[in-house]
Parts: C-alpha cells; structure tokens; sequence
C-alpha cells in the first residue's frame, strides 16, 4: 500500500490540496485511495480507514463552509471508491469502464446494467413487480406467435411500468411486425 499522506489529489489533506473540485473528477478510484489496481480487500480497507482519518468531514466541522463541503465531496468520493473496490462484482465493472476512461461507476447505467442481467432470458425487463406478470405473459405470447395477446399484455404491462423503454421498443417492434416467435 502506498503513503495516503502522499501523491494524488485524494490523498492530500483538503487544506494542502487547493482546489479539490478542480481535480477530484480526474482521479480513479486507486489513485484516490491510494492503492495498485491488484490490492487485496485488506490493502484497499486499510488505505480506506487512512484516508478516512484524513478525510472525514468531521475533522473540519471548524473550517470555512467551502473548506468543510470539499471534505464532504472528497469523502463522499472515497467511500463511493471504497465500496466499489471491496465488492467483486462493482469491481470488475468499474475496471472494464476504467478500460473504456470512465473514471467513476455509473451508479444508474451499473443499475440498469444489473438489471438487464438479472432478467431471465426471453422475458422483457422491467422495472415494478406489478408489470412483470403481464410482461412475461407478452413474452410467452409473442414465442408463441400470438401477437394479438402479446400486443394487449404489453400494454396492460406499460400501464404499470409506464415510459420503460424496453416495453415501449417491444410494442414498436410487434406493431410492426418485426417480433414473432
């Protein structure tokens, strides 16, 4: 593990860092905490509690409102960090995005990300347990060829997932004939 009291913006008490907005948005996750993109959950957790004692916005409650909100962002950024780099799955899709040069995990793109995946094959996603039923059945209909039942399901789906974009794109698609079973 390398010095938190050392190197990047993040590991810089906010009243040596200057500005801290002007340079938090370009720092990943590692370099905030201050550690190797192949630390263990024991380097990551104890570079964490580091920066926390350099960090915490406890530590300013004295200080200038401008000072206290950078401690808060600064924090805030590496709690954010910390979780995703203890959790494996959070893990390995920020280091994909980190590949892509996205610095940060997307919290609503990882979201819809793991919902998409955590639909089971040929059943359309959506987003409230009362639509899922209705989805299901307009995805049974249109394996079936059904499209008169698929088309009404899909709608009575849209009425309790209204604007889910996959729902909306299904009934597009099946108005104009291009799903079929």
């Amino acid at each position: 593990m390398t010095d938190p009291t050392k190197g990047s913006i993040g590991t810089m008490p906010p009243d040596e860092s200057g500005p801290l907005d002007d340079g938090l948005d370009g720092v990943d996750y590692y370099a905030l905490l201050g550690v190797p993109r192949d630390a263990r959950a024991a380097e990551v957790r104890d570079a964490f509690h580091a920066f926390a004692l350099l960090h915490h916005p406890d530590r300013h409650v004295g200080s200038d409102p401008a000072t206290r909100e950078r401690s808060e962002r600064l924090f805030r950024r590496g709690a954010e960090a910390y979780r995703v780099l203890l959790d494996p799955e959070l893990r390995r899709r920020y280091d994909e995005g980190l590949v892509r040069g996205r610095l940060r995990l997307d919290p609503e793109a990882d979201a819809e990300s793991a919902r998409r995946a955590s639909v089971p094959a040929g059943t359309l996603p959506v987003r409230t347990a009362r639509a899922r039923p209705f989805a299901q059945r307009a995805s049974e209909a249109i394996r079936a060829g059904d499209v008169k039942t698929a088309r009404l399901h899909l709608r009575l789906a849209l009425q309790h997932d209204p604007g889910n974009p996959d729902l909306e794109r299904a009934l597009e698609r099946l108005e104009r004939g291009e799903l079929e079973g």
